[in-house]
């Protein structure tokens, strides 16, 4: 009889055995694919998290000095088409999510009761989306023209539905809507107030000028800030780039852990699916054991037997591979709606694993099988058939 009829009557004949490591693979395939998927939409969850702390990158003009840059004093300006031109490079790839800003110590603003005060003014540029790079969700703090988002401590000082006023360097009064009061817990941006760039641009007249860029440095080989900074200056070797560690080490760190959670996690489970598999099918040749000496007694080849046991392994990895993958990927976005505030909706099938899924189990468990396989070859047959 033809060996692959003779897997399928077997798989047929012996259901349960067949059912129960079909779902032993089911179990390992669909948990993997749960842990990974949801591993994805938690890098996504503290990405969209971590946006509150805000970019990690700042680019300035070389030689300027630090404590001046950290204190928001007034810093030396650079032309606001480098962030376009950054944008544009085909070679710049270590830093996303570019916005040019323009940030001014105003020191005589006056509010509605002509008391005056030190305000710090946010001029920002629309992001600049990087034309060779894939597409990626905004983080810039953007501003509509002709409106400004007034700080906690600035929005005290100015009556609902009341304009924003300045003086500008003209000498003219400038009159802005307030778009947002923001939340107090911003430090500096408490007292500060946020316009689109080329607003400030006007009021100050500074017309495109910037003094500092603020983006988000990548992951790369060459290191964090040392490949940002190396990138940014063979392109500007006017600008200097350093790092807020804190929000990048977070970012790092996270990314980190989840990657070390799912190399653990996954091929524990793995590996514990292949022992139980490995098990079970030397328990289904131990039960078939007058079966297979009958086989070789009709003159069937070792190899055709081996070729019989690895082939059910293939059927039944394969069959539990891709069942498992629709199982996991249902998981995943079940319990990924009751974990995740925003991916939760973004949660899908990731297709790229699917590829793996369908080769690797078919292969883990013709491997789990190889063992049961080899010694179902060496059964001798006339000991076998002569036991009652």
């Amino acid at each position: 009889m033809n060996p692959l009829k003779l897997v399928i009557k077997e798989l047929l004949y012996r259901k349960i055995s067949s059912i129960v490591i079909l779902f032993t693979v089911v179990v390992a395939s669909s948990v993997s694919v749960a842990i990974y998927t949801l591993s994805k939409a938690s890098e996504n969850e503290t990405r969209k998290i971590m946006r509150e702390q805000g970019l990690n990158l700042y680019i300035f003009p070389k030689g300027t000095n630090l404590i001046d840059f950290y204190s928001i004093n007034n810093t030396g300006t650079f032309p606001d088409k480098y962030v376009d031109v950054l944008a544009e490079s085909k070679t710049f790839d270590a830093v996303r999510h570019l916005t040019g800003i323009l940030q001014i110590k105003y020191p005589d603003w006056k509010d509605s009761n002509g008391s005056t005060h030190q305000i710090v003014l946010f001029g920002y540029k629309d992001e600049a989306q990087q034309k060779y790079l894939p597409e990626q969700e905004l983080m810039g703090f953007d501003v509509k023209k002709g409106t400004v988002q007034v700080g906690a401590l600035i929005a005290k000082n100015i009556k609902p539905e009341a304009p924003f006023i300045i003086k500008g360097a003209d000498g003219k009064q400038y009159n802005f809507k307030v778009d947002k009061r923001l939340e107090e817990g911003r430090g500096m941006m408490d007292q500060g107030v946020s316009f689109n760039l080329e607003d400030l641009q006007q009021v100050l007249g500074m017309q495109g000028k910037i003094n500092k860029i603020e983006a988000l440095g990548c992951v790369c080989k060459d290191g964090r800030i040392k490949n940002a900074r190396k990138q940014v200056q063979a392109i500007f070797s006017d600008l200097e780039v350093t790092e807020i560690s804190s929000i990048a080490d977070a970012r790092e760190n996270q990314r980190v852990m989840m990657n070390k959670y799912g190399a653990f996690i996954i091929p524990f489970i793995i590996i514990s699916c292949l022992l139980i598999t490995g098990l079970l099918f030397y328990q289904n040749v131990n039960a078939r054991k007058r079966e297979i000496g009958l086989l070789k007694a009709m003159g069937t080849s070792s190899y055709t037997i081996l070729f019989m046991i690895l082939f059910k392994a293939f059927i039944i990895g394969l069959a539990g591979g891709i069942i498992g993958f629709f199982k996991g990927s249902w998981v995943a976005e079940y319990f990924g709606k009751e974990i995740f505030m925003f991916t939760a909706l973004s949660i899908k099938p990731v297709w790229s694993i699917f590829y793996y899924i369908i080769i690797i189990f078919p292969v883990l468990l013709m491997l789990s099988s190889w063992i049961p396989a080899l010694i179902a070859t060496r059964i001798d047959a006339a000991k076998i058939l002569s036991q009652e």
